[in-house]
Parts: structure tokens; C-alpha cells; sequence
């Protein structure tokens, strides 16, 4: 029985310290004080009657206690990581890096700082697209400037940003639940595993660790700035910086945004009833600032950064709204047996379309994922961190469940952030086995020979894999075996060809292209490049002339056909052809320059300088340009 002194201290502190603390406080067990406040609410109509006795949350920290080891333990994260992926140093510049590097006049100079935040990612290319990543721009511009043409530097780099990934992940989940060694498994089989070399041995894909850096900085600065919270002493910089990493992270990668419904996640789950109700009060609406922050970014993606008119739409929308979740739930059946066995792992996956409610297929993909929603609500009375990272599987894949149509339905590379859960999951299983086998050796031995066979086996899985990202033949050719009836595949293996001067094979590619997809524009204008090198301009104006037929915004068609018109002396539709390549494609400075020199052997030196210093603009340095200007503004 309490006396009247301990009651009014209970009455006081309830909303201030937890069970365990007033407990201590009060110099008894907290089983007997949690027996006597359920005593003091029945026999009152208090405060004391209303409130939960709070909590069983407790918060975990890196501090002076456990620094060293956690430290050991990042140190060992990075540097497997880091030695399973160090082949990649090899490989050369693959397809979309074509774009985003090779041929990106945006990143050659700093000049074009500025513009980075205005304009999509490879914007100073051949291509367009509707994605806005600055700050993966940024980090290119950064490693030509140190690096130039030289693919080893790059790929440096994205092993690095792996790395710290995956030491980010450790720590993240560290501060969730405070058990090192199963932190540890999560952050080490997330960095060797083969699902991510998609993300890592591809320097495109950069956008993905990118992304999850500034990603799970902002996570774990939340939940710093929660654990002040909970113990009454609060520091706003740590919310601050939360938010601030916030912005780079949708500044890299479109999917960032997922960022507030995942706090809201953490906040329902993790900490609700948890917590005495006076700090959850302030913490339950602590997502309210990134919400915001997303409204602003969509604001803008729809207004003065609206890239979406610049790109075809996906044919994906197409396709009715059941239908594609349907197809969504069969993809996560995929990524199960991808993230089980990670085999025969390729970059062109494709899905077959759900069409009607009642497929075996769909009906077992529905059973499995329900199923697993299930077992996330299940455990969140039985194991909150369990049921917070079944949750945190599928929200991590909401944006590329096509509820919103995009461009695919499936890519290995889109479970980079959402596989953080399953690793959860099973380095927490494999803790459990080890745990239980008490003082057996021989069992807690067993649970750690099949650890490391596991992490052998990813380790090994991985360096083979990224070996297919040697060399664009090799990635190519390998991908054609998973995908032989792909377009697209075909015509990139001939560009392969074309640049490397094999142009029979290429022009055996260009017709494997066009077979795979008759109406195929960028393979008759690929042939008519080819027939223009072989110097044969009568077949090389028909395909030009046919890829611009199928497709009349082809900037690189028309600016191909107008070599052909330079080369037999017809200058008058060279420069139609011109302008019609930059009025599609403005930051295409190739097509500026013989554009002005087509206009100054015409005598239009207005037009010439007004050709010349477009290009200027978007390639600040070309030496013959610049003379040019200059001899014509003398």
C-alpha cells in the first residue's frame, strides 16, 4: 500500500517519468508500483484513473558505454562492403551512363551549377526525361571535374556511397532497437548482398544510394530528437538537421518523399503507448514539417520544374487501376524470391500484366501479401520493431506500386531502401536461433557457421555479379539471355558496335532492333547514321527520312540528316534540318555550331552568332567557338 506522500508524487510525475523511473524513484519494484496504480484506478476518478502508467519504450544511443564497439562494428560494415564491390573499379561506363556522363554537357562545368536545379538530370544530352535529381548531377559534375572520362573514379565513388549506406543502415537500426549484434548482421548482409549491384556496379544508379544516405540521416536525427523528447530535455538542432537532410535526399532520388509516412510508421508503432502521453503529444505530430516539405516539392515539380511534357507518358497508364495492383502484389512474390535467392539477377525484368481478378498467379500473390500485412498487425502486439519493418517493406515500395503509373513495374534496384526489412528480419531470426541455444556450443556453433556461409555466399553472388557490369558487350549480352525479343537491348548493343567501329555487327543489331519492334525509330536512324559513316547517303537520307517519319521530334534524326544534306551540297535543307535539332532538343550544342557555320558561309552572320553562343551557353568551353564569335563581332 502506498502512503499519501508516494501517491502525490505519482500524481505529479506521471506525465514526466516512465514506469522504471518513478519506480526508482520511489524505491520499489515496478511490477509492485504498476500492481498499486491499477489499485489507485479503480479506487478514484483522478488523473491518475485516465492515464496509461507508461511505458515500456526504452531509447537507445550511441555512448560512451558502447562507442568503441559500435565503431568496430561500422569500421567492419564499410570495409566488407567495400571489398565485395572493389572490382567494380574495372568496369567501364554503362548505356544510361552514356547520357548521364559521356555525353552531358551540363556536368563538364561548374558553370552550369545553377542550372542544375532547374532542369532534369542529364539535361545536357540527347535525352529527355521527366526525373529531377540535382544533387546526383552535382556529384558527376564532381567526379568529372576530378576524374574527366575515366570510368575508375566514378564507380569509386558509388562504392563508397554503398559503404556509408550500409553503415548507416547498422546504425539506423541500432537506435531503433538497441541490439548491436543484430544491427550489425542488418547492416552487413545489406551491403554484400547481390540484389543492390543494380544500384552500385552501375554508376547511373547512383540516385539510389544517394538518395538513402541523406535518407536515413534524417531518420536518425528524428529519432535522436524523439529519444531528448521522451527524457524531457529536447535539443531543436537535432530536429533541424533532420529536416535539413531531408531536402537532399528528395533532391537526389523522387522516392525521398516516402520520408513522412515512414515517421508516421515509427510514431504509431514504435512509440504509441509507449511513452508517458505528455511527450508523445508533442513527438505524434513531429511529421507535420516533411509533409510540408514534400507539398512544396510536388508544388514545384508541377509548376516551374514540370519536366512531364517533356517525356512520352508511360504507356503504363494505360492499364486499368486493378489491374496494376494486382500486378504490383505479383511483384512482390518476385522480390521475396529475388532478396531468397539471388540468382540470375538481370536489369530488363519484366512481368506479365494481370487481366482478371481470378489468375492463379494474382490469387496467390494476393493470399502472400496480405498475409504479410497480416503478420505486420499480428506483431504489433506481440514484437512492435518486427511489425514496424514488415510495414516498412511495402510503404518503401508504394511509389513504384504504380498507383501512380510510371515507367515499369519491377527493377531490382527499387528494393534498395525496402530490403533494409528483410534484412531486419532475418539477421533478428538468426540472433534468436543463436540466443536460444543457451549455453549448447555445439548449436550456437552451428548458427554461426551457417552466418558466415551466408555471408560468404552473397559475398561471392555479388563479385560474380558485378562482373557482368564489366564492359557494355558483356552487360548487354548478358542481359539478352534473360530478355532475347528486347528493342532496346539490341539497339544499345549496336551503338556498342557502331563506337567501336564494328559496324556490321551493329547493323546486325540495328535489324535485330528493328525485328523486335518494326516501328522502331531510333534503330532506322541508328542504320542511317551507319550508311552516312560508310559514306552511302542515298540509303542513309531513306532511313533518316523514316525514323523522322515514325517519330518527328527525333532531334538526333534530324541532325544526322543534315550531315547527309552538308556532305551532297544541299546547305538550305541542311539548316531546316538544324532547326528543327535544336528547337527539340535547345541544349544540343553539336547541332548549334554546324548550324552557325552553315549560317556564316550563307552570309547570316546574325543567326551564326545567335547558333554560337546558344551553344556557348550550354558548352562554355569550345576554343574554336569562341573564336568564331569573335571574328564575327569585330
Amino acid at each position: 500500500m502506498l502512503n499519501k506522500r508516494k501517491r502525490t508524487f505519482i500524481k505529479e510525475n506521471l506525465d514526466k517519468l516512465s514506469l522504471e523511473e518513478m519506480a526508482k524513484e520511489l524505491g520499489i519494484p515496478s511490477r509492485k508500483l504498476e500492481k498499486e496504480l491499477k489499485k489507485l484506478r479503480l479506487q478514484s476518478g483522478t488523473q491518475i484513473a485516465k492515464e496509461s502508467p507508461t511505458p515500456s519504450y526504452k531509447t537507445y544511443s550511441i555512448s560512451s558505454k558502447n562507442r568503441k564497439k559500435i565503431v568496430v562494428m561500422a569500421v567492419l560494415v564499410f570495409l566488407f562492403t567495400s571489398l565485395v564491390y572493389f572490382n567494380t573499379l574495372n568496369n567501364d561506363f554503362i548505356w544510361d551512363d552514356e547520357y548521364l556522363i559521356l555525353n552531358n554537357s551540363q556536368i563538364k562545368s561548374f558553370s552550369h551549377i545553377l542550372n542544375v536545379f532547374r532542369t532534369y538530370v542529364g539535361y545536357g544530352s540527347e535525352n529527355v526525361n521527366t526525373f529531377y535529381r540535382p544533387m546526383q548531377e552535382l556529384s558527376n559534375m564532381v567526379d568529372y571535374f576530378l576524374w574527366a572520362r575515366d570510368p575508375k573514379g566514378f564507380h569509386l565513388t558509388n562504392l563508397l556511397l554503398h559503404a556509408v549506406c550500409a553503415v548507416l543502415v547498422f546504425i539506423f537500426v541500432f537506435y531503433l532497437c538497441g541490439n548491436a549484434p543484430v544491427s550489425f548482421l542488418t547492416g552487413l548482409f545489406y551491403g554484400i548482398h547481390p540484389i543492390h549491384t543494380e544500384a552500385v556496379a552501375y554508376i547511373a544508379g547512383r540516385a539510389d544510394s544517394l538518395y538513402s544516405i541523406f535518407f536515413l540521416l534524417s531518420f536518425i536525427y528524428f529519432i535522436k530528437y524523439t529519444n531528448r523528447l521522451i527524457k524531457g530535455a529536447p535539443t531543436g538542432i537535432l530536429l533541424y538537421l533532420s529536416v535539413g537532410f531531408f531536402i537532399p535526399s528528395l533532391l537526389s532520388k523522387e522516392i525521398g518523399m516516402i520520408l513522412p509516412l515512414l515517421l508516421v510508421l515509427y510514431i504509431f508503432v514504435i512509440l504509441k503507448n509507449r511513452i508517458v502521453s505528455n511527450a508523445y503529444n508533442r513527438i505524434k505530430n513531429l511529421w507535420i514539417p516533411y509533409a510540408a516539405v514534400v507539398l512544396v516539392y510536388i508544388f514545384m515539380r508541377f509548376t516551374v520544374l514540370n519536366f512531364f511534357t517533356a517525356a512520352p507518358p508511360t504507356m503504363l497508364a494505360a492499364i486499368p487501376f486493378l489491374n496494376r495492383m494486382l500486378t504490383f502484389c505479383k511483384t512482390v512474390l518476385v522480390y521475396f524470391g529475388l532478396l531468397l535467392f539471388p540468382v540470375g539477377l538481370h536489369m530488363e525484368r519484366t512481368i506479365r500484366i494481370t487481366r482478371y481478378l481470378l489468375e492463379p498467379s494474382s490469387l496467390v500473390a494476393l493470399v502472400v501479401v496480405f498475409g504479410a500485412l497480416a503478420g505486420g498487425f499480428t506483431f504489433y502486439k506481440k514484437n512492435r520493431l518486427v511489425s514496424f519493418f514488415i510495414f516498412w517493406f511495402f510503404i518503401n515500395l508504394l511509389p513504384m506500386s504504380n498507383i501512380y503509373p510510371i515507367n515499369s513495374f519491377l527493377a531490382e534496384h527499387w528494393l534498395y531502401m525496402a530490403s533494409v526489412g528483410y534484412f531486419f528480419a532475418i539477421s533478428a531470426f538468426l540472433y534468436a536461433l543463436y540466443k536460444k541455444g543457451k549455453a549448447n556450443i555445439f548449436y550456437k556453433s552451428l548458427v554461426i557457421l551457417f552466418i558466415i556461409a551466408l555471408f560468404l555466399v552473397y559475398s561471392l553472388l555479388t563479385i560474380a555479379r558485378n562482373q557482368d557490369w564489366k564492359d557494355e558487350i558483356s552487360f548487354f549480352e548478358n542481359t539478352l539471355k534473360y530478355s532475347p525479343k528486347n528493342a532496346r537491348l539490341y539497339l544499345n548493343l549496336g551503338n556498342t558496335y557502331y563506337e567501336r567501329k564494328e559496324l556490321d555487327k551493329a547493323f546486325e543489331q540495328y535489324e535485330k532492333s528493328i525485328a523486335a519492334k518494326p516501328n522502331n525509330p531510333e534503330a532506322y536512324g541508328n542504320i542511317g547514321a551507319l550508311y552516312t559513316r560508310k559514306g552511302n547517303l542515298k540509303e542513309a537520307e531513306n532511313y533518316l527520312k523514316k525514323a523522322i517519319e515514325l517519330n518527328f521530334a527525333d532531334p538526333i534524326a534530324h541532325y544526322n540528316l543534315a550531315r547527309v544534306y552538308v556532305a551532297s551540297n544541299r546547305r538550305g535543307k541542311a539548316i531546316e534540318e538544324l532547326e528543327a535539332s535544336v528547337k527539340y532538343l535547345p541544349q544540343f550544342y553539336q547541332a548549334s555550331n554546324m548550324l552557325g557555320e552553315l549560317y556564316m558561309k550563307s552570309g547570316d552572320k546574325a543567326k551564326a552568332l545567335e547558333s554560337f553562343r546558344r551553344s556557348l551557353r550550354v558548352m562554355p568551353n569550345q576554343g574554336r567557338i569562341k573564336s568564331l564569335v569573335e571574328s564575327i563581332t569585330r
